[in-house]
């Protein structure tokens, strides 16, 4: 009896991992060469291990990628090709593949370029912060932050914790007497670590709103899609505030075609916060079809946040599965 519980028990185990393992979305961004049902079709065996990898061997999971990122490029059509593997919060699993067409590249990758310099990390700021990031983001998967509540302009986690209220402390006594130093970082620093801490840690520098959103325009082009992302990240926490604030808007439609998931993301909260009286008909004609390339993939879970943005533009109820009307409504906005 003992060993018949034993294997219907491994036998579940082992349906559980085989559905989690199927169980997973795919999003193929930036190009028409090749489509979601594609891959999943030609590369379902790999994608599969880099699932159980991920769970199992992160070392293991980042070789693979790299291969299949290769893989996925042979032909060489594309400038870059990139796998993410995104879990929401509903515990959802999305494979989010984004590609830039070479002849694309210029303008889907015209960043900023960083005049590198080695810059010490004054009061040691920003090994504090990763300190903090770490250990935030372990107590929130451990369930152990509920209320995330935030005392300045932007926070990832939050500070309401016993073990978290320390590094609040320490942030509000020594990054408003460095912020000189940390806007030098968020410009310079040859660090991308260095600058994305720089980025979140100026939201506790104690600038005017308005400062802070000037301050971190040059995060928008940085190369790094996880400076890119800090710094998108604080703007639309500043305009969710206060949506008349003055921000760098056409600089974050062009974020909006970069090629990182994180990029059209924090690009379609900001979006998502402005009125529509905001954007002018060049700059609708510029990002309108990016929104509806994202509805139409059903890039994750930004199209939802692409359908509330086209939504507030156009007036319209259509629903996030009326293509066809969507579709209609922005040819007829931009021809």
């Amino acid at each position: 009896m003992r060993y018949i519980l034993l294997l219907l028990v491994v036998s579940i185990s082992f349906l559980t991992k085989l559905e989690a393992q199927s169980n997973y979305g795919i999003t193929a961004f930036g190009t028409n060469r090749i489509t979601a049902r594609q891959i999943k079709e030609e590369y379902s065996t790999e994608l599969e291990v880099l699932l159980e990898q991920y769970y199992e061997n992160r070392a293991e999971f980042r070789i693979q990628k790299l291969t299949l990122e290769e893989k996925l490029n042979e032909g060489q059509y594309f400038s870059y090709v990139h796998i993410d593997l995104f879990k929401s919060y509903t515990d959802k699993i999305d494979f989010i593949i984004d590609f830039v067409e070479n002849d694309e590249s210029e303008v889907r990758m015209a960043y900023r370029k960083v005049e590198s310099k080695e810059l010490k990390d004054p009061d040691h700021v920003i090994k504090k912060w990763i300190a903090y990031s770490i250990a935030s983001k372990k107590l929130f998967d451990n369930g152990e932050i509920k209320d995330i509540n935030c005392p300045v302009v932007h926070c990832t986690w939050s500070f309401n914790h016993p073990e978290l209220t320390p590094f609040l402390t320490y942030f509000e006594n020594n990054v408003p007497k460095n912020t000189s130093a940390l806007k030098e970082i968020l410009f310079y620093s040859n660090s991308a670590e260095y600058r994305e801490a720089a980025a979140y840690l100026l939201a506790h520098a104690k600038l005017e709103i308005q400062s802070l959103v000037s301050t971190l325009e040059p995060t928008i082009d940085d190369p790094s899609s996880l400076v890119r992302n800090a710094g998108m990240r604080v703007i639309y926490y500043a305009v969710r505030a206060d949506n008349e604030l003055k921000i760098p808007l056409d600089k974050v439609i062009t974020a909006l075609n970069y090629p990182s998931f994180t990029d059209r993301n924090k690009a379609l909260v900001i979006l998502r916060s402005l009125p529509k009286s905001r954007f002018s008909r060049e700059q609708l004609k510029k990002f309108l079809p990016i929104l509806f390339e994202i509805l139409q993939k059903k890039d994750a879970h930004n199209y939802r946040n692409a359908h509330t943005v086209l939504k507030n533009i156009s007036g319209k109820d259509f629903s996030d599965t009326d293509i066809d009307k969507w579709e209609e409504w922005i040819k007829a906005v931009i021809y």
